[in-house]
C-alpha cells in the first residue's frame, strides 16, 4: 500500500508538469481560438534555456524557470502580433498547417544548433526520505514550482481585470469587442501566456529529464490527450487531465513497462472521443 501511495504521489508530481504544458494549449486554444502544433517545441526551447542559462553563465535552474515566464511570455506575444493574428479570420487548416511548419523549423533549428546529443541539468539529485517514502529532490522542487505557476495564472485569471477581459474575449469576442474590451490585444496576451507557460514547463522538465531536440513531440502528444480528457478550452479541465494522464504513466510504469506508458496518451484520446467526446468538463 505504502509503494502505491509512492507511485500515485510521483504521478501526480509528473502530472502537475504535464498539466503546465496542457493549460498553456488549451488556453490559446479557447481565446485565441488556434490549435498550436508547435507548442512542444516551445517545450523544447524552454528545456534549452535552462541549460544554457545554468552551463553557460551559473543561473540557478529555479531562477531559470522564474526567468524563462516573461521571456517566452514576450516572445510569444511578438509572434502573435506579426503571424498568428492575421490568421485569426482565416480557414482553422491554415493555422495548422503554419504551427506544423512552426514545430519542423524549430525543432530542425535546434538540431542543427545544438545536434542530437543529450544534456541535462545535473541540479538537486538524489532522493530524501518523507513519512516513510522516497521522494526524488528535483521532482518534489518541480512540483512546488508547477503547483505555484498553477495558482498564479487561475489568480490572475479569475481577480485581475486583464484575466476578466481575457475570458469575457472567450466568452464571447465579438460582444466582448462591443463592451470595450480590446480583444486582439487579449489574444496576444493569451497567447503569449500560452507560451510563457510552455517555457515554463520546459525549464521545469530540464530539472528532471534529459534534453534533445526531437523531445517536443513527446510533450505536444501529452498536451493533446490532457485538453481532449479535460474539455476543450477548460483551464480546470487541463489541471485535472494533466493529474490523470501523469499518474496512469506512473502506475503503468511501475507495474508493465516504461515502452507502455508512452501509449498512455494516445490511448487516452481515442477513448474519450469515443466515449464522451467532449471530455470530462464542458467548454
Amino acid at each position: 500500500m505504502l509503494n502505491f501511495v509512492e507511485i500515485f504521489i510521483r504521478g501526480a508530481m509528473l502530472g502537475s508538469v504535464y498539466a503546465l504544458v496542457g493549460m498553456g494549449l488549451t488556453l490559446v486554444w479557447g481565446v485565441v481560438g488556434i490549435v498550436n502544433i508547435a507548442h512542444g517545441e516551445f517545450v523544447m526551447l524552454g528545456a534549452y534555456f535552462a541549460f544554457w542559462a545554468f552551463s553557460l553563465v551559473h543561473v540557478n535552474p529555479l531562477l531559470s524557470v522564474a526567468f524563462s515566464i516573461p521571456v517566452f511570455f514576450l516572445f510569444g506575444m511578438m509572434i502573435h502580433k506579426k503571424i498568428m493574428e492575421r490568421l485569426i479570420k482565416a480557414q482553422e487548416l491554415s493555422a495548422l498547417i503554419l504551427t506544423f511548419g512552426m514545430s519542423i523549423l524549430i525543432w530542425n533549428l535546434a538540431q542543427f544548433l545544438w545536434t542530437n546529443t543529450y544534456r541535462s541539468v545535473s541540479y538537486l539529485t538524489g532522493n530524501f526520505p518523507f513519512l516513510g517514502l522516497v521522494l526524488g529532490k528535483s521532482k518534489t522542487v518541480s512540483f512546488g514550482l508547477a503547483v505555484g505557476i498553477t495558482i498564479a495564472l487561475f489568480t490572475f485569471l479569475k481577480y485581475s481585470k486583464l484575466g476578466k477581459g481575457i475570458r469575457a474575449t472567450s466568452q464571447n469576442s465579438e460582444v466582448a469587442l462591443v463592451c470595450g474590451i480590446n480583444t486582439m490585444k487579449m489574444r496576444a496576451l493569451t497567447f503569449g501566456m500560452g507560451i510563457g507557460l510552455a517555457g515554463a514547463a520546459g525549464a521545469i522538465v530540464s530539472l528532471q529529464w534529459v534534453i534533445f531536440p526531437q523531445m517536443g513531440g513527446s510533450y505536444i502528444s501529452k498536451a493533446f490527450a490532457i485538453v481532449v480528457l479535460g474539455g476543450l478550452g477548460n483551464i480546470h479541465g487541463a489541471l485535472v487531465g494533466g493529474l490523470i494522464i501523469g499518474i496512469l504513466e506512473a502506475i503503468v510504469t511501475q507495474y508493465l513497462s516504461a515502452k507502455m506508458a508512452q501509449i498512455i496518451p494516445s490511448m487516452t484520446i481515442l477513448i474519450i472521443l469515443l466515449l464522451r467526446p467532449t471530455g470530462l468538463f464542458k467548454k
